[in-house]
């Protein structure tokens, strides 16, 4: 696929190495519940995680932020529900962080 191959070039041209550039985790899963059971329990599974927590005005996603390193749960609901996890970090992949967080979604909206 050349596609990763145009964007490291396209980093380098603006000047930015590829370690500096922001690395992208994400793992997805479906889930019978509704709209808002998903968001509640987004937030929750956020928090328990150790970020603080930021649901977007649509309330289809709920964000992360500590330090540098920011993850998002975007729940679509508009054909039965989809969950997307996502981390992003400069330089860091992370998949041991999304599955510690897709765990936490999975324990539900309840808090430790």
């Amino acid at each position: 696929m050349r596609l990763p191959h145009i964007a490291v070039l396209a980093l380098l041209a603006a000047g930015i190495s590829a370690a500096e550039a922001a690395t992208v985790t994400t793992g997805w899963e479906a889930n019978a519940g509704n709209q808002d059971q998903c968001i509640a329990t987004a937030a929750s599974a956020i928090e328990r995680t150790g970020f603080r927590v930021n649901i977007a005005q649509d309330r289809q996603a709920v964000f992360g932020w500590r330090g540098e390193e920011n993850i998002s749960i975007r729940c679509i609901g508009d054909r039965g529900l989809a969950v997307m996890f996502v981390y992003t970090h400069a330089g860091r992949d992370n998949n041991q962080l999304i599955s510690i967080l897709r765990d936490e979604y999975r324990r539900g909206g309840g808090k430790r």
